[in-house]
């Protein structure tokens, strides 16, 4: 696949390495995809029910977009974090997108175990699983 060049130097636009790019837009939008599906799966997103429920879907939706983006991004709370923080940021994204209230709530406690094990135990970022194998 060809890029557009530079007219004058014949270097590519940007720069950059394409798929570099890629992954740097999807981990920066990915949350602008998410949003419509939260419309759908709890309406209260759009003023239709209750105001206590109005504010609980808006309150853990935003909270739900920040799990997202920080489980995209490999940030959460101000330090980088390991690849199995970032899964369970995905997830806990999840669970707050759902809208339902028992969904918010395990949302919230794999949130807080998330915290918890990145507050206290600190796992490095370039953390792996160590396996041994028949060799």
């Amino acid at each position: 696949m060809e890029f557009p060049d530079c007219a004058r130097c014949g270097r590519p636009v940007s720069g950059a390495n394409p798929m570099e790019t890629s992954v740097a837009s999807f981990k920066i939008g990915i949350a602008a995809f998410i949003v419509p599906f939260m419309f759908f799966y709890n309406g209260a997103i759009l003023i239709d029910g209750t105001w206590f429920e109005v504010i609980r879907a808006g309150a853990t939706a935003v909270f739900g977009v920040y799990l997202l983006s920080s489980g995209a991004q490999g940030w959460f709370m101000g330090g980088m974090t390991a690849w199995f923080i970032r899964l369970a940021l995905l997830l806990a994204a999840l669970c707050m997108i759902a809208g339902g209230l028992v969904t918010d709530l395990i949302g919230i406690g794999l949130t807080a175990a998330t915290y918890f094990v990145q507050k206290v135990f600190k796992p490095s970022p370039d953390a792996q699983i160590r396996m041994s194998g028949a060799d």
